[in-house]
């Protein structure tokens, strides 16, 4: 989110290059070692997979970025044991570089892996393509699967006219109030999570908080006020079905009101939050908060503060920000794929069972989009020591089943990207609350002209659009 011009040019170039490949067709031969075949409704042949397991013979590739590899490898003997003739080699590179080479390679119709992660930052980007494989098909019949899965999340991977589905959701990044209990007892204020999370319900309760924690450029409560106006758009939702910008939110002038007095006042750092000044701040106690996705946690605990045992809590997020989502990612198969059924069954198996999921949590903290997994209550009822004994996946699990699907665009990522630095100038500008909006809004808008005509256009070409 802070690299919003990388963002908007991987947004554009990515949507250029789904253009392109939106009438890619033709179905790849498969080379499994299974020659049975059942007729769609279509009338075009297509594999089925085997009864057992075994009879599935070849390798594929999987295509990602870090920390993704490790994930799969955690639970990779497991599928090994199951599906032993498979062979899988993992090609991961950082996040901006993958995808940049799988649009490329769909587009040129070869070069894919034939299990590739999308970003969910990206989904909408990727979802109307047809040079990745439709998972509601023989022999995939992915939407068997539904229902198991977070409905914001599995609603996201549909085309426009919900007649293809993609790709299948890994993860979530349920969102929370990380927060230094520590500090907040050195100040006088509550440190239980749910004491916290009612003090901090009113954006009265987190100025309250914030001049308490405050030591004049020393100590601030967030990093940059900015994001708490980001958080309520963290499920996105920006345009309405005419692809009108809508940025009105329930409470989100009272929202502006409050960050503008976090920033006059000097209560934030005034950084971005991925920034290494942040990062030490954290650390160090300087910054005593930060909301964000529930990934944040294994960040505290492996690179951040790995020695902040017991001086976090997490809660519910503040000023009655509703429930929302902050990342994750997709698993997709590309249509020129030699192996389908052989990538059909490593998506299957790592993520739509719990054990697997449940595997790679605990490697790599990625959040199960597969509800399910949430069963396992030596999990997910556990307490973990970082956070002082907290029961913290059971509080991400419940948030995460409480998602519900949105309106989605190609535009998204773009928008999202356009807010922290928006709202950042304007704070900074000393605009008031609609100013720091209509700022936002036309600084969207510009940013957005060329997708928004693209997106108009897949609409039309699905026969969905009315002038």
């Amino acid at each position: 989110m802070k690299k919003n011009g990388l963002q908007r040019n991987l947004a554009l170039t990515m949507a250029a290059v789904m253009a392109l490949s939106l009438t890619a067709c033709g179905t790849s031969s498969s080379n499994t070692g299974s020659d049975k075949t059942t007729v769609s409704g279509d009338g075009q042949q297509t594999a089925s997979m085997p009864a057992d397991p075994a009879d599935l013979k070849g390798s594929i590739i999987v295509g990602g970025w870090p920390s993704g590899d490790d994930g799969f490898k955690a639970a990779l003997n497991g599928f090994h044991d199951k599906y032993p003739n498979i062979e899988v080699e993992f090609q991961f590179t950082d996040t901006t570089s993958h995808h940049q080479s799988l649009a490329t390679s769909l587009a040129a119709g070869s070069g894919a892996p034939d299990v590739a992660m999308v970003e969910g930052a990206y989904i909408a980007q990727y979802r109307d393509s047809k040079a990745l494989t439709n998972l509601l098909d023989e022999p995939f019949n992915a939407e068997k699967y539904k229902n198991d899965f977070v409905a914001l999340k599995w609603d996201q991977a549909y085309s426009v006219d919900k007649s293809q589905f993609v790709a299948v959701p890994w993860d979530v990044g349920p969102c929370t109030y990380f927060y230094r209990t520590d500090v907040f007892e050195e100040c006088g204020l509550p440190t239980d999570p749910a004491e916290v999370a009612e003090l901090m319900s009113t954006w009265d309760g987190v100025l309250k908080a914030a001049k308490a924690v405050n030591k004049p450029g020393e100590r601030w409560l967030v990093p940059n006020a900015a994001y708490f106006y980001q958080l309520m758009y963290c499920n996105r939702d920006y345009y309405d079905e005419k692809m009108n910008l809508k940025l009105d939110r329930e409470g989100d002038l009272d929202c502006l009101n409050a960050i503008i007095d976090l920033r006059a006042d000097q209560l934030d750092m005034n950084v971005d939050m991925w920034s290494t000044e942040a990062y030490a701040a954290y650390a160090s106690g300087a910054c005593v908060s930060v909301a964000t996705g529930g990934w944040f946690g294994g960040f505290l605990k492996t690179d951040i503060d790995p020695d902040g045992t017991g001086h976090w809590g997490v809660a519910e997020l503040p000023g009655g920000i509703p429930h929302c989502n902050w990342g994750g990612s997709f698993l997709v198969i590309p249509e020129q794929s030699k192996n389908k059924e052989a990538a059909w069954a490593f998506i299957e198996y790592m993520l739509c069972n719990a054990e697997p999921q449940n595997e790679m949590l605990e490697a790599v903290d990625y959040f199960p989009a597969y509800t399910p997994a949430y069963d396992n209550t030596a999990i997910y009822d556990a307490e973990d020591p970082y956070f002082g004994g907290q029961k913290t996946k059971a509080l991400w699990a419940s948030i995460s089943e409480d998602l519900e699907p949105v309106f989605n665009t190609i535009m998204d990522v773009t928008a999202e990207g356009c807010i922290y630095n928006s709202v950042n100038a304007g704070l900074n500008q000393g605009l008031d609350a609609q100013g720091i909006k209509d700022l936002l809004a036309k600084d969207i808008e510009d940013a957005t002209a060329e997708l928004k005509n693209q997106q108009i256009q897949v609409y039309k070409d699905a026969g969905l659009w009315n002038e």
